[in-house]
């Protein structure tokens, strides 16, 4: 939210919290996620919604199921005085929620990775058995991948052969074509890994559990508070899944010279709580091989046509390219666990 807003409206802001909410506001100012509000109830953080009002609402429901199962380290979507999730501030969507002071959890040793995979698992624990209300927007995953990446496949395959009948003269086109073969064995893979290693048996039993997943669990979805408490974020894109993707994207976050340590510790972690089979490892291993950004920018560039010029596509296939290439010691050192 653009700074005049605080400058010239500060007043309408806090009046709409008060009669909104209920609460009241002692003090605020804007930071880069919204607007951090000191209030009578604790910190709050009010912020604009890029999801629609039923999505929301199956997250603040998903929030409260977890937090009614002892999950206590995670931030709740308050609820308006009416029983809503959301207000209206100069005609635009906003939600408030508490807020954990502290900083994004760097997770540099295998300490915290321990923790991190620790905490995703108690996460996971406490998200099943979720049931939302009727009129909610639930987002459902469940058995989506292994044909997705078939079909992600497919593509890629018949992008190549357009790109190859009409030549490939542009220097978008060559890199493509120097890359394609690869990342389409890429995807393959990770669709024979699906299929050949229980991933319909993972659905199956996320499908009995009601299993909700994060959905963006990466190290930057987790804050460390000032007492070195451990607190989940960044939950509104949750959905019904199978845990392992949260596993993978949490993987796939580390960083370093280190980051083969902080995955095997990280997985320990997340074993003290859940059990972790060759099956799961699998499956986490074919999350990580499906070259999703490569497809993402070979889709706009062949797909659906959006509007970048030829040289920023090229740049962001040529980085993509790069960040699938990361990905390959961890794929490999999951194959010999």
């Amino acid at each position: 939210m653009p700074k005049k807003h605080l400058k010239f409206k500060r007043q309408d802001l806090k009046n709409l919290v008060e009669a909104e909410y209920g609460i009241r506001v002692l003090e605020m100012h804007e930071i880069d996620r919204g607007i951090l509000l000191y209030t009578g109830s604790g910190i709050k953080l009010l912020k604009k919604c890029k999801r629609d009002e039923a999505k929301i609402v199956f997250a603040a429901h998903a929030y409260e199921h977890i937090r009614s199962k002892g999950f206590d380290n995670i931030s709740c979507i308050n609820r308006t005085q009416s029983g809503g999730f959301q207000v209206s501030y100069e005609s635009q969507p906003y939600m408030l929620q508490d807020f954990t002071t502290g900083k994004i959890f760097a997770i540099k040793t295998v300490e915290d990775a321990e923790r991190a995979g620790e905490l995703l698992a108690r996460l996971h624990k406490a998200a099943v058995g979720f049931v939302p209300p009727p009129g909610c927007h639930a987002r459902v995953d469940w058995g989506k991948w292994m044909e997705k990446f078939k079909s992600y496949a497919f593509n890629i395959k018949r992008y190549r052969e357009a790109v190859e009948q009409k030549g490939a003269n542009s220097k978008l086109d060559k890199l493509f074509i120097k890359n394609v073969d690869t990342h389409y064995d890429r995807m393959y893979r990770a669709y024979l890994i699906m299929k050949n290693f229980g991933y319909l048996d993972k659905v199956q039993q996320s499908m009995q559990l009601n299993q909700l997943a994060h959905k963006q669990f990466r190290k930057h979805s987790i804050i460390c508070s000032e007492k070195d408490e451990l607190f989940v974020c960044a939950m509104e894109d949750c959905a019904y899944d199978i845990p392992e993707i949260d596993l993978a994207d949490l993987l796939e976050s580390f960083s370093g010279s280190k980051r083969l340590e902080l995955t095997k510790a990280a997985l320990q972690g997340y074993s003290k709580v859940s059990c972790i089979d060759r099956k799961t490892i699998k499956i986490i291993q074919a999350f990580l091989l499906q070259p999703k950004r490569f497809y993402k920018v070979v889709d706009k560039c062949y797909g659906r046509k959006k509007n970048y010029t030829e040289s920023e596509l090229s740049n962001k296939l040529e980085k993509s390219i790069k960040k699938e290439v990361r990905k390959d010691c961890l794929i490999e050192f999951l194959e010999n666990l």
